[in-house]
């Protein structure tokens, strides 16, 4: 199982889960919050991530609190190694797998949310671009005919990942999920057409089969075309709204913001006029 692991060593703690956002804004996908901010991807150092809702710790290793081994560190015998960091209050643990050197980090005491947030950022870039599918096509649409539009059913997955942290009673996980619940499509048309439109699901994917005549949940009509745009086109985008959620081992749950992700895409609405005589 592939296990993403940010614990520090000992020397080297950093404590940074800051409020200002340090997505990669040239990343494939862009994860915005419910206010259109992107959504930070900083980790607390010290946490665990694993994927597939599992902690990813082999079932051979063993955490326990360290206790000093000098008793001139002026903590008496058989006491526990903490430390605080700025407003953190930081425990030292032994970290004792079979056949390995033990080793030992600092693990912060923190919020279940804290993990969750932690468990978030990996649970973020999870997360595929919702590209869109068209029918007709992006570049084939013509007035008052409905253009059908949904993301493929791979995208609308349930992305879901588990941070935890050991502590004196035991290890505490936290499952974090983002779950796809709305499909927007912005038309682009702006004051000439009805504004967004908003679905629940991944949309219907036409086939020939269906024909022109039945509605789709999740469809637009353009009352003007194109034309009317100085590009000849209509700045259009998809998005999809996830709600992430968090659920502890010590059945403590809870709700982050929800996110968005969306793409772009150009639409080129034609009309198409017909002259009638009788």
């Amino acid at each position: 199982m592939r296990t993403r692991s940010v614990l520090t060593v000992v020397t080297v703690i950093i404590f940074s889960f800051a409020s200002v956002a340090h997505a990669d804004l040239e990343g494939p996908v862009i994860v915005r919050d419910e206010y259109g901010a992107v959504v930070d991807r900083t980790i607390i150092a010290g946490i665990l991530v694993g994927q597939d809702g599992t902690t990813g710790e082999p079932s051979s290793c063993e955490w326990s609190a360290s206790v000093p081994r000098d008793s001139g560190q002026g903590q008496g015998a058989g006491t526990e190694v903490t430390k605080e960091v700025g407003s953190v209050s930081y425990r030292l643990y032994d970290r004792a797998c079979r056949n390995e050197t033990t080793t030992y980090h600092w693990i912060p005491e923190v919020s279940t949310e804290t993990i969750a947030r932690s468990a978030a950022s990996i649970a973020y870039d999870l997360i595929p671009a919702p590209f869109g599918d068209f029918a007709p096509p992006a570049r084939g649409g013509l007035i008052n005919i409905g253009v059908w539009f949904w993301v493929q059913p791979a995208v609308w997955q349930p992305k879901s990942v588990t941070a935890w942290i050991p502590t004196p009673s035991g290890p505490i996980s936290v499952t974090t999920t983002a779950t796809p619940t709305k499909l927007n499509f912005r038309p682009g048309d702006g004051l000439f057409g009805y504004g967004k439109k908003t679905c629940v699901g991944p949309g219907i994917r036409w086939t020939t089969l269906i024909g022109d005549l039945l509605p789709s949940p999740c469809m637009y009509t353009y009352r003007h075309s194109s034309a009317i745009d100085s590009s000849g086109l209509f700045s259009a985008s998809i998005s999809i709204i996830w709600r992430v959620t968090w659920r502890s081992s010590t059945g403590a749950s809870g709700t982050l913001s929800d996110v968005s992700t969306s793409s772009s895409h150009q639409m080129r609405i034609r009309e198409f006029q017909a002259l009638v005589t009788s």
